[in-house]
């Protein structure tokens, strides 16, 4: 089922350091540079970039699942740049059992600052309180363990390995899988600071 009409349109997210607005086509030079890092795609299902026209595919891709109303995927935006240094969103939505599968990334110079875990927070925020989800669920390579700190850090739990669910460079890898309930939610968000405005 589709990403529920009151989100025609996308509203701009903010944390304490970042804004999060739409991903559009004028991202492709951002995207190609954040996937052409070894380091960056070394736990994502697929290759490292190497045309600038998969910059140009993904971000028209992510615009055209938007406009379809099939998933949601903000880019990542540090006070007065221009250029995004990432993105997070929700790469499905089930809006019948109220479910979604959350997803992000970010170039490599800004690992380790905290913010993507800003960045997830606000997206959550979003998908529990202004779109009633119940669930959320987040799939991550083993040994990624930054990416699973991220999440338990937003409240998610992890549930389980999917074994050998992914192939990449050839072999079949491992996927734990995390899920964040509503209750889950409710309990991490007394922790949070409220939203910016």
């Amino acid at each position: 089922m589709p990403i529920p009409e009151e989100f025609a349109d996308l509203p701009a997210l903010r944390t304490e350091r970042l804004l999060l607005r739409p991903i559009t086509e004028s991202d492709a030079d951002a995207l190609f540079a954040i996937f052409a890092d070894e380091q960056v795609t070394e736990h994502y299902a697929w290759d490292t970039f190497t045309s600038i026209d998969q910059g140009h595919a993904l971000a028209a891709q992510t615009a055209e699942r938007f406009r379809q109303r099939e998933a949601i995927r903000w880019g990542l935006l540090l006070p007065g740049s221009a250029q995004i240094i990432g993105s997070c969103g929700y790469n499905r939505w089930d809006q019948e059992n109220q479910l979604a599968v959350l997803g992000y990334d970010l170039a490599r110079p800004y690992w380790r600052q905290g913010l993507m875990s800003e960045a997830v927070t606000a997206v959550l925020r979003l998908g529990f309180e202004q779109a009633a989800l119940h669930r959320v669920e987040a799939f991550v390579m083993t040994g990624n363990a930054a990416s699973a700190a991220v999440l338990t850090r937003a409240g998610f739990q992890r549930e389980g390995v999917l074994r050998e669910r992914i192939r990449k460079g050839g072999e079949f890898r491992d996927v734990w899988v995390f899920g964040c309930t509503q209750a889950d939610w409710a309990e991490h968000a007394r922790t949070v600071p409220p939203p910016r405005t």
